[in-house]
């Protein structure tokens, strides 16, 4: 069945990896439930046009991931699996695009080196897992590239592949913005320029890709011009310029952020792909033998550099952003362990070896340091963070366990580094990438739930305890999203007395609506909001939100009640005055 019909046993196999238990953790603040949260408005305000959190203009991202979302949410209700559960089908799409590629450019046998690295390394396993818009945007700016390379190559200059380049770098651009442009484009030129601007394209085909690639997003773009003007796509394009301008949400990190990230959790591929990264030319055993096959690599390192380099200049850096390098990382990898039969050098073996029994030692040490009192007691003398020291403390439903998976995950890297040296290279790495794509799937049921819990599990229970009801709630000093999820916060009314209080400040201050307010008008309408939960003239119940070392302003506010003190988090609550 699996040489008969390998796309029937990928998809088989892909679904039990990937769906299973999507449900299992809450959604993670912030992108997680910011997605699922805008997925939700457009539910319950019935407006799938325009994208909204807390029911105001969100111009960060457009809205092809949120009617995935929603289309899951149609079927399933408003909960975690459904807003999880797009990402899991585009893993199982996204394995069957590159075993399907990988045999076709290459061989069957390098195909399912692809798929095995792909599935047995972390953070790409784990992102198809995820209610994040990126396994999309990667999948769509994939096939554009893919798309690039087949017109440039001397056999396959036909104007279906512009067509469908630019048919896929549309998609990409209504599921994450005009950065699927800066993307392929620089592809596209640095392969110009490699192949010393030696013509692939004319006039015409270029053409058809950029209306092609224009059409898609002008669809959505077209119709909200015509109803609501241009502020909108004013406001979503300079929030793309500032991304790359300046570190937005507290994000900024140093250069090397992405490549620590892209080798620690894209382990073990990036670690074996790493001499093909660099490499000029591969081993000559007949896996890159053909000038198609050479075109295709170029085009894959092409887009590792591009992403990583463009990306590391970025002021704004979240894990997820060089998550597009996990295609070509992957491929690269697959490359070198068929081109080489397998062989990995020694410093390649040391730093496996060494980054697993990293990964081993902290999934043995985390389930200890919040079940063992010796070593949690012992850790809390030396942590300094409150905040931290009461996640720790929440009450989870440890087994006592769990710390054994630290000890499999071992026991496999072993086992599969034995298996290697006696003269079953291929058998030791399979072992190995089937390993951890296991191990992955079960600490996604048996430990991330509660993992979460500790992060966050104490103040999504209190939000699912006010659960539909009619009141107002804002987390103060700290930026999250999932207030407005977890209690379904209904569309505010006009007969409410902060909707009448705000179209009073706007007024004021000569503005029509909320998306013509610039950044400083911005903070000024929080300011005014929050100033009003605390002194305004309320006419229902007011929870304010603080992390545990943020509090001064309120603990001795005589209108507010401590009424949640727990996990890190404390709730302050204010009545209605009574006259």
């Amino acid at each position: 069945m699996i040489k008969k019909y390998p796309h029937i046993f990928i998809s088989a196999i892909a679904s039990l990896l990937l769906i299973p238990f999507l449900g299992s953790a809450h959604l993670f603040d912030w992108d997680e439930i910011n997605f699922a949260e805008a997925a939700r408005e457009m539910i319950v305000s019935n407006n799938f046009s325009r994208v909204q959190i807390n029911f105001e203009p969100f111009w960060e991202k457009p809205p092809l991931f949120f009617w995935f979302q929603v289309s899951c949410m149609k079927l399933f209700g408003i909960n975690e699996f459904a807003a999880r559960l797009p990402n899991a089908l585009c893993g199982i799409v996204t394995l069957n695009v590159v075993f399907y590629y990988g045999k076709k450019i290459f061989n069957s046998e390098l195909a399912w080196w692809w798929i095995l690295l792909y599935v047995g390394s972390f953070t790409p396993h784990f992102y198809f897992k995820s209610g994040i818009i990126d396994p999309f945007f990667n999948l769509f700016i994939f096939l554009a590239i893919v798309q690039l390379y087949l017109g440039s190559t001397g056999h396959s200059k036909h104007i279906k592949y512009f067509v469908l380049c630019g048919f896929f770098l549309g998609l990409a651009l209504l599921t994450k913005g005009p950065v699927a442009i800066l993307i392929t484009g620089l592809c596209g030129l640095v392969f110009l320029i490699i192949s010393r601007f030696k013509p692939w394209f004319n006039f015409t085909q270029l053409l058809i890709l950029c209306c092609t690639a224009l059409l898609i997003p002008l669809l959505w773009f077209v119709p909200d011009w015509i109803h609501h003007g241009f502020w909108f796509t004013k406001e979503f394009l300079n929030y793309q310029v500032d991304l790359f301008l300046h570190p937005v949400a507290s994000h900024g990190q140093p250069w090397f952020y992405h490549p620590v990230v892209l080798l620690i959790g894209c382990f073990p591929a990036a670690i074996i792909a790493l001499p093909y990264i660099f490499k000029n030319r591969i081993e000559n055993t007949g896996t890159a033998s053909t000038l198609s096959q050479l075109t295709f690599i170029t085009f894959m390192k092409i887009m590792f550099w591009v992403v990583l380099i463009l990306f590391s200049m970025v002021t704004t850096k979240i894990v997820h952003y060089s998550s597009l390098c996990y295609l070509p990382l992957t491929f690269l990898a697959a490359l070198g362990l068929h081109s080489s039969q397998a062989a990995l050098r020694l410093w390649q073996k040391i730093l496996i070896g060494l980054i697993g029994f990293v990964y081993a030692i902290l999934f043995i040490i985390l389930p200890l340091l919040v079940t063992n009192a010796y070593i949690k007691d012992k850790f809390f003398e030396v942590l300094k963070d409150d905040f931290v020291k009461e996640n720790l403390l929440v009450e989870t439903n440890w087994f006592g366990w769990e710390w054994i998976f630290g000890i499999i995950f071992l026991g496999l890297l072993i086992f599969s580094f034995v298996i290697y040296q006696s003269n079953s290279k291929g058998r030791g790495l399979r072992i190995m990438l089937i390993g951890n794509a296991l191990f992955i799937f079960f600490i996604s049921v048996f430990m991330v739930p509660k993992i979460e819990n500790h992060v966050q599990g104490s103040i999504i229970s209190f939000y699912e305890q006010l659960k539909n009801k009619d009141v107002y709630i804002e987390t103060v000093g700290f930026k999250s999203y999932a207030h407005y999820y977890y209690i379904k916060k209904r569309k505010p009314l006009a007969t409410d007395q902060l909707t009448i209080e705000i179209k009073k400040f706007q007024h004021q201050n000569g503005i029509d609506k909320f998306g013509q307010l610039n950044d400083i008008e911005r903070k000024e309408l929080f300011g005014f909001e929050k100033q009003w939960y605390l002194t305004g003239n309320i006419d229902k119940p007011v929870y304010l939100v603080y992390k545990i070392n943020r509090t001064e302003e309120i603990d001795t506010n005589r209108n507010f009640k401590l009424v949640m003190d727990r996990g890190g988090f404390k709730v302050f609550k204010r009545e209605v005055d009574k006259k």
